[in-house]
């Protein structure tokens, strides 16, 4: 059984996705969604993915033209114009299918995005290029499309990993990265929100209240929605404290077992786990603190 083509990570603010993300991108993936890919190189299109998402985004008669101008007149420009912002609107009508939000402006075409939104799900699957990690904060059945869930509980596609987090660690990474002194937090909204919020608390004992009493407060709501996740049989849960290994206060048994295990259920080679990517030093919002370790069970 080959790896499965897509797979979608659900890590809630805080988590310590950094470390999954370099371990789903050494496999082969490339991150999107909440991450980015590791580098700015364009998306590579393999064999016969090109016709099939032409056809569906614009019609036959436009595709059939599409490629019948390129073939004339050895010109990439429109062909690779019409596929790239057909490829723009296909991850945007996904991802609004895993249930996330997005924004209502976009300046695409809309007659496009309406015939891609048609699409079922097998088929839209099917038209996504390359092996993707799609990267949400959260999974809440009632947001998801309903057939999208039923496709899923009938084929197992897309693969779905639950990395989550200690919720004491979780809500103190945050507050780190929430309130840095130049106030660079990104353009989530919920982020700049409580960014504001929080730099008005005098310490972290009054920030860490608010971060765990407040059910508003980044990742409280996702986490409170994903419980189903670490339930079902078919979806893979990883830790960040299995994953942190001894860099951030983990240990290289528990992150080399999580490591197998997960090679395990994406069919990846056990050798291939081992030499996958050790976790950064120096970043503190990633450390484990011991308690939690030995709570958990880790030599």
């Amino acid at each position: 059984m080959s790896p499965p083509q897509h797979l979608i990570v659900v890590s809630p603010p805080g988590s310590g996705t950094v470390l999954l993300h370099e371990i789903t991108t050494a496999l082969g993936y490339t991150s999107r969604g909440t991450m980015t890919p590791s580098t700015d190189t364009p998306t590579q299109t393999g064999p016969g993915e090109v016709y099939p998402l032409l056809h569906a985004a614009y019609g036959p008669d436009q595709a059939a033209a599409l490629l019948q101008a390129h073939h004339h007149h050895q010109d990439t420009g429109p062909l690779q114009d019409a596929y790239t912002d057909a490829l723009h609107l296909l991850w945007r009508v996904w991802w609004k299918r895993l249930g996330q939000p997005v924004t209502a402006h976009t300046t695409l075409d809309t007659a496009t995005e309406a015939r891609l939104t048609a699409q079922s799900d097998a088929s839209l699957l099917g038209l996504l290029p390359g092996r993707d990690a799609w990267y949400v904060t959260g999974l809440n059945p009632a947001h998801i499309d309903g057939g999208l869930l039923r496709h899923w509980a009938a084929t197992g596609q897309p693969a779905i990993l639950y990395h989550h987090r200690e919720p004491h660690d979780r809500a103190l990474a945050l507050i780190q990265h929430l309130t840095r002194e130049n106030g660079k937090v990104g353009t989530i909204p919920s982020h700049l929100i409580y960014r504001d919020i929080l730099t008005t608390l005098p310490g972290t004992d009054e920030r860490l209240t608010l971060a765990l009493t407040d059910p508003d407060f980044p990742g409280n709501e996702e986490t409170r929605h994903t419980s189903w996740l670490t339930r079902h049989p078919a979806v893979h849960t990883i830790t960040h404290e299995d994953l942190a290994g001894p860099h951030h206060g983990g240990t290289t048994t528990a992150r080399t077992r999580a490591l197998q295990q997960l090679a395990t259920r994406l069919n990846t080679s056990h050798t291939a786990a081992t030499e996958l990517p050790d976790p950064p030093p120096g970043l503190p919002g990633l450390t484990v603190t011991a308690r939690h370790e030995h709570a958990s069970g880790h030599p």
